[in-house]
């Protein structure tokens, strides 16, 4: 849209962000985007110009690579590294899984800007700083945090280089470690970076220095951007080849190096050091580069990204997966590269290598078989459907759809000044109409508006002066001027939008985005440096060195040897393992059991009207044993087994043998586990993985806890209800593990509490500093879960108490607070409220051995209205339930098809009930289907058993919608009581309902 709009080059987005802009090129580095809209521009379909470059960059990565390998290993080596650089695991996950189109344009540059340093640092090749100069700008503006990335590489390789050998001769030195060090060679190295960052300067230096006009914290706002959350485990950073499974919706590969390439570049480095001379040097300085990296991937560096801030901005250490892949590419050319005679065996006393047969092409090609096939477990994507809209009015609905802005997933990039996203259904599109009517005084009119991508020309009188609206977000940039004046521009609060004062009369206002000051700076010195490098070859003299001159060249047996392979192995993966005869592409989803897996399940979730809707097929084996500060990961695997209208979700819970709840609410995801999205949107043809961390809550001592499993509608949080393989019905739980919480080695800090109040009490050997409740106000009968948290040396025996404003005590309960050791420790009590308690308002008091007590909090108690004379019923029933309950009659009023049915039950207390039973209303046609139903707590919620006195009678009133058309018959209602988990109470008779008619 903005090239179409005659905007070369914008840093705004101006329809993004719901319409109202978004500094997306400020922050974003834009070559791809222009990239694939010039590919529209030309005539390509959206899906074609996307595709189209992802595989350019892809497919030049790999080009780019051979380049700069070639000059090191020879062709052999480049094709090797080539190829390795086009089937990397990590590669090929940000193409073909994270689809982060930047970062894959931005893989093309750094061997480019690695071959074109070494070329003007040892030979002094001018097209060497062009290449490097050039190369450097374009990876800013491609993906300014991978250029962020390599720039240590980069470093390290031109302090390299100034070490490097000239010429082309491999006899000479053959085995010196190193050569004299040159400050020319360093010179020209460090001004080429210099020069390069320059001609980036005027993308990068704003992006820095203007972070702090957007909301950047967001962006280390969740847990899944926290780089503590983010280092890689050995099993991905060195994962096996892959079986990718066309039927698993979510299939999501690892994004590590790979073992392959790891055991390649093992090889490769061997072969590189026993090469000697400038061979030997390159090697110990990309294993250098190597190592680095790998170690700022792994956990082993957390210490190192809590001491240096700036490392923090990358979020993701895996993010230097890049440089290390691109380091061990080059290091693997050496296993196919020029002169390889297997030099690794040794040499003579001479120093000379050993003069065996050349290896190096039967090596190259078991090279090329081996890191192809071995990965095309990742060539596997699952494919999304297209946008229905991709009209601006379908971009801004898809925002709003997916809860994001501008492409990013937390809002970072908005304006400081933006406190809420507007929200203006009733108004028309902001790129339409920046000033509204709606907006004007009384009396003021727009006499005409044109707008523009990035600027408007508005037209407008008012006979007042008043404060106009423009529907952008405000932010460095945005010029106003008013009949030709310069105004000031203030955000509106809280929508961050530009509001500047308009005089009364008549006014004609200019509305632009412009460059800032700063921007201006950055785009001088970008000009400079370019300038810079275009007057080298004046200012620099010619080399004295021959121009490089490669001493191995392929052969055309060896061209139509590598060309056939090619096809040899496109064809394969086409006939062979896309049609799954590899087990590289195969399901384990036969004939609707799921081969493989760990622990093989067969329940389905559904609700009583539709009991089969998801079937579990198994999980991967809960761990038995996990520390008590660590994640307890669940990986489940379901199929939907009908579309499902209502998105449900996973609920795991850890309880301990009072069924209290020892997890944290919600379930993080497992971190290299992609979930599937809405359940909506499961096939019934596929299945899906999800994979869940558990954490216990802060606070939790080590004991044996149980997993419960449950499958709740995500709107309602209603649970679905479980049944097993034989149709019998298990409840809406199910126990999926018995889970030992281990102590940790660092015992849980107080800073890790969330305490409703806070103590700090100090009693006879206990420290208690604070507590939770769960509730402020609560009916006799009710259970309230009380919170403690607390330190001590020994066990402690105290006592809980409600008291009243006297202070006495109307609810006492012993408490042993048994000490697992240093730390801070959680205990939770469940304390049933006396049944007979009187309004009023309490206090907790917890009491230590020594009679010591500290009170806090406020309990506010609402006794209910008690009944204790029978309320008339025009039919007795006096039915008992388990002898806790009595049904004692109904008054049932007439209605019609469509109409609500009103049913008015009886109950009446016979004993105290510990739980809280519910009652179902059902109606049945004359072949005891259930046309209409009501199920819940007693008296609309507003009884529940619990709080039921012996003798008391409740009245519970229902109400069922019946439907629109009612067949001619008889009909009955079946009224019982039951427990949430599905027991039912019985009558004398053992039924678990009675029968009462209703007639026709």
């Amino acid at each position: 849209n903005l090239l179409q709009s005659g905007v070369m080059f914008s840093r705004w987005a101006p329809h993004m962000a719901r319409g109202y802009g978004y500094p997306l090129y400020l922050f974003q580095s834009p070559l791809s985007a222009y990239g694939t809209a010039v590919f529209r521009l030309i005539g390509f379909s959206w899906p074609t110009a996307l595709n189209g470059m992802y595989a350019l960059g892809l497919l030049l990565s790999a080009l780019a690579t051979w380049w700069l390998v070639r000059d090191l290993w020879g062709e052999l080596g480049g094709i090797v590294a080539a190829v390795a650089m086009l089937f990397a695991p990590y590669h090929l996950y940000v193409v073909m899984y994270r689809g982060s189109l930047s970062e894959t344009v931005a893989w093309v540059f750094p061997p480019l800007v690695l071959w074109g340093l070494r070329r003007w640092q040892l030979f002094g090749q001018r097209r060497g700083v062009g290449t490097a100069v050039l190369a450097l700008a374009a990876l800013f503006f491609a993906h300014d945090v991978t250029a962020y990335a390599f720039l240590p590489f980069f470093a390290v390789w031109v302090v390299g280089m100034s070490w490097g050998e000239i010429g082309t001769r491999i006899n000479t030195d053959e085995h010196r470690f190193w050569h004299p060090f040159s400050w020319k060679r360093l010179g020209r190295g460090g001004l080429a970076l210099l020069l390069g960052m320059g001609g980036g300067a005027f993308f990068w230096l704003p992006a820095v220095v203007e972070r702090s006009s957007i909301q950047f914290s967001r962006a280390n706002s969740a847990w899944p951007f926290l780089y503590s959350n983010n280092f890689l485990p050995l099993d991905q950073l060195l994962a096996l080849p892959r079986q990718a499974d066309p039927l698993l919706l979510n299939d999501w590969p690892a994004r590590g190096l790979g073992a392959v390439i790891f055991v390649c570049l093992f090889v490769g480095l061997l072969v590189g050091w026993r090469l000697g001379g400038e061979r030997r040097w390159v090697t110990a300085v990309l294993a250098f580069i190597f190592a680095a990296y790998l170690f700022l991937i792994l956990p082993i560096s957390t210490f190192l990204w809590d001491s240096i801030d700036i490392l923090a901005a990358f979020q993701f250490p895996w993010r230097f997966l890049a440089p290390a892949t691109l380091a061990a590419v080059i290091l693997m050319g050496a296993v196919g590269g020029r002169r390889n005679r297997l030099s690794v065996i040794g040499y003579r006393s001479d120093g000379a290598a050993i003069p065996i047969t050349d290896y190096g092409l039967p090596i190259t090609l078991t090279a090329v078989l081996l890191l192809s096939i071995a990965h095309w477990g990742w060539l596997y994507p699952d494919h999304c459907d297209l946008p229905a809209d991709i009209s601006l009015k379908g971009m801004v609905a898809w925002e709003q759809d997916t809860r994001t802005l501008g492409t990013t997933a937390s809002r970072e990039l908005l304006p400081v000044t933006v406190a809420q996203v507007p929200q203006e259904p009733d108004l028309p599109p902001p790129w339409q109409a920046r000033i509204v009517p709606q907006d004007l005084p009384d009396g003021a009119q727009i006499l005409s508006a044109e707008y523009g991508a990035l600027d408007a020309d508005i037209e407008l009188e008012t006979p007042t002066d008043f404060t106009a609206r423009y529907r952008a977000f405000a932010f460095p940039g945005w010029q106003v001027t008013v009949n030709g004046d310069v105004v000031p521009i203030t955000p509106s609060d809280p929508g961050g939008l530009i509001t500047f004062d308009v005089p009364n009369g008549r006014s004609t206002i200019h509305v632009t985005f412009t460059e800032t000051p700063l921007r201006r700076l950055s785009d001088i010195i970008s000009i400079l440096s370019l300038i810079t490098l275009l007057t080298l070859p004046i200012l620099t003299p010619s080399p004295k060195h021959p121009q490089v001159v490669h001493p191995f060249t392929l052969s055309p047996c060896h061209l139509v040897t590598f060309i056939f392979l090619a096809f040899v192995l496109i064809a394969a993966k086409i006939w062979l393992a896309d049609t799954q005869r590899l087990p590289l592409y195969q399901t384990a989803f036969v004939e609707g059991e799921l081969r493989g897996v760990d622990v093989p399940m067969s329940l389905t979730f559904g609700t009583p009207g539709n009991p089969n809707q998801v079937r579990l097929l198994g999980h991967d084996g809960v761990e038995t044993a996990v520390s008590l500060t660590d994640p307890l990961p669940v990986t489940l695997y379901w199929h939907a087994l009908t579309p499902l209208s209502q998105n449900v979700r996973v609920g795991l819970t850890l309880v301990d043998a009072d069924g209290l709840r020892w997890s944290a609410d919600g379930l993080r995801d497992i971190r290299w586990v992609r979930n599937p999205g809405s359940s909506t949107t499961w096939p019934t043809d596929d299945y899906v993985l999800t994979g869940y961390n558990v954490d216990p809550l802060p606070g939790t001592p080590p004991g044996t806890y149980t997993l419960l499993l449950s499958l709740f509608d995500e709107a309602t949080f209603a649970p679905l209800t479980i049944s097993a393989g034989s149709g019998q019905m298990i409840g809406p739980s199910i126990p999926l593990a018995e889970v030992v919480l281990t102590p940790s080695r660092q015992p849980w800090r107080l800073d890790e509490m969330a305490m409703q109040t806070r103590l700090d009490a100090e009693l006879s050997g206990l420290t208690l500093w604070g507590s939770d409740v769960d509730r402020q106000e609560a009916a006799p009968g009710d259970s309230v879960l009380v919170t403690l948290y607390w330190s001590a040396d020994e066990d402690v025996v105290g006592t809980l108490a409600l008291v009243d404003g006297e202070g006495t005590a109307a609810a006492t309960l012993p408490v042993t607070l048994n000490t697992p050791g240093a730390g801070v420790w959680r205990h939770q009590q469940l304390v049933r409220l006396p049944v007979n308690l009187a309004d009023g308002t309490y206090q907790w008091q917890f009491t230590g051995e020594d009679g010591e007590a500290v009170q806090w909090g406020e309990m506010r108690i609402d006794a209910p209205e008690r009944l204790f004379a029978e309320p008339p019923t025009t039919r007795l029933i006096e039915t008992a339930f388990s002898q806790q309950a009595m049904l004692v009659g109904a008054n049932v009023r007439d209605a019609a098809a469509g109409e609500p049915l009103t049913i008015e039950l009886v109950w009446q207390g016979l004993a105290e009930m510990a739980e809280s039973y519910r009652v179902f209303v059902h109606l049945l046609d004359a072949d005891g289907t259930i046309v209409a139903q009501s199920d819940g707590v007693p008296a609309n919620w507003t009884r529940p058993t619990t709080g039921w006195l012996p003798g008391e009678y409740i009245v519970d009133s229902h109400q069922l919608t019946l439907p629109s058309e009612l067949d001619a018959g008889p009909y009955q209602l079946r009224i019982g009581i039951y427990l949430p988990q599905g027991e039912r109470l019985t009558t004398l008779d053992g039924a678990n309902s009675v029968l009462i008619g209703v007639g026709e």
